[in-house]
């Protein structure tokens, strides 16, 4: 049996209708799906480009598809693209699929709407949390409040409602959004991590500049790179010396790169781009002393494990999963640039056997994340969901 998956992401169809991500959801990505259905549809907003740009990454393939809807962005774009992109859910009512949803979002509940009957079995990845995406200080819309209530609602229900459901956290997510007593639930974060990833320090000395490397998509505000450079400036006139390489591209890159001029830090900021290659983000981890997640919003960030399993010390927003990953030491306040500017300055003051006990600590802890654990519960999941059919 196929199985459509609905997802939030935006993707590209050029002119040779070939699909394309610019950063996250290439095609390894769902061939997870495979293993356990004959095929996978991506529903999912699609854009019409010309030509792909040269670091995209291709998504579709042999047994994944795409049911497209309109593009769009904001509430403005929604309401105008709302009744083509209904047309398009509707043509799926009659298809012989299974259904999951990658929640929370706005697709769900409208492909609940007009493609399944009422009570259809479902299965849902929980991947965030709404109260995080609209908490104050997240997002400037006047409309955030009523958004935050509405979104965070939605979620309830549709994880009361789920036959089979996966969160991306251990436990953090199923304290607000329970499922029901009735349904298969586990959990597993969508990351894949290989041997390659996974890398023992013998030794942690730091550089005589405090090296850290940021990765974020610069598409979203929620990354916080604007938080990111303003606590550096705070560390620059505190007599720190660091250099930030962020990882990731977006529209949003050259807002952030005047934003560092501004603060007269930008000759210690080299804004990377994004790295289409494995290898190569691997290197930028292996090249910096500290990794440091300035999110406003996550799920189980998987930057952040990636970098625990290079032997990286860490610090990370408290959003999300992140409790469940790295010590309360290690976990700041949203958008507290003291308390960030606090920690880095500790770390800088560490001790090489200190900070090769908290690279250790790390290693350890991403371990669990290993590829064979989560391919496992995902399996089981998809195979509850398809026996419920």
């Amino acid at each position: 049996m196929q199985v459509d998956v609905v997802i939030e992401q935006r993707f590209y169809c050029c002119a040779e209708h070939q699909f394309w991500t610019e950063n996250a959801f290439p095609y390894d990505f769902w061939t997870r799906y495979l293993q356990v259905f004959s095929a996978v549809n991506i529903v999912a907003r699609v854009m019409q480009v010309d030509k792909p740009q040269s670091d995209w990454k291709r998504v579709d393939g042999p047994q994944v598809n795409f049911v497209a809807l309109p593009s769009y962005i904001g509430p403005w774009q929604f309401v105008s693209s709302l009744l083509p992109l209904l047309r398009v859910l509707r043509s799926r009512k009659s298809a012989n699929r299974a259904v999951i949803y990658r929640i929370p979002g706005i697709l769900s509940a409208l492909y609940q709407f007009a493609a399944q009957s009422k009570n259809s079995p479902y299965g849902a990845e929980v991947v965030g949390d709404p109260a995080d995406v609209f908490a104050k200080g997240a997002s400037k819309s006047v409309l955030r409040p009523l958004i935050k209530y509405i979104f965070v609602k939605l979620l309830r229900a549709q994880c009361q409602a789920a036959s089979a459901i996966s969160y991306v956290t251990e436990f953090s997510l199923q304290r607000r959004y329970p499922p029901k007593p009735a349904a298969f639930h586990t959990h597993y974060s969508s990351i894949q991590l290989e041997d390659a990833d996974f890398v023992t320090k013998q030794r942690y000395v730091l550089s005589s500049e405090l090296n850290i490397v940021c990765i974020g998509n610069l598409s979203q505000p929620y990354k916080g790179c604007d938080f990111m450079l303003q606590t550096l400036a705070q560390l620059k006139q505190q007599g720190l010396e660091f250099t930030l390489r962020w990882v990731g591209g977006g529209y949003l890159q050259a807002k952030m790169e005047e934003m560092a001029k501004q603060l007269g830090i930008a000759q210690h900021v080299t804004f990377v781009g994004n790295l289409a290659d494995r290898q190569a983000i691997r290197d930028e981890l292996d090249k910096a002393d500290i990794f440091v997640l300035s999110s406003r919003q996550e799920g189980l960030p998987r930057v952040l494990i990636e970098a625990m399993a290079r032997s990286l010390v860490c610090v990370a927003t408290n959003v999300g999963g992140v409790p469940e990953l790295l010590p309360a030491t290690f976990v700041i306040e949203r958008d507290n640039h003291a308390q960030l500017a606090g920690i880095l300055n500790k770390v800088h003051d560490f001790s090489a056997s200190q900070l090769l006990t908290i690279s250790q600590q790390n290693h350890q802890k991403a371990r669990e994340y290993e590829n064979v654990a989560l391919v496992a519960r995902r399996n089981a999941m998809y195979q509850h969901l398809l026996d419920t059919m």
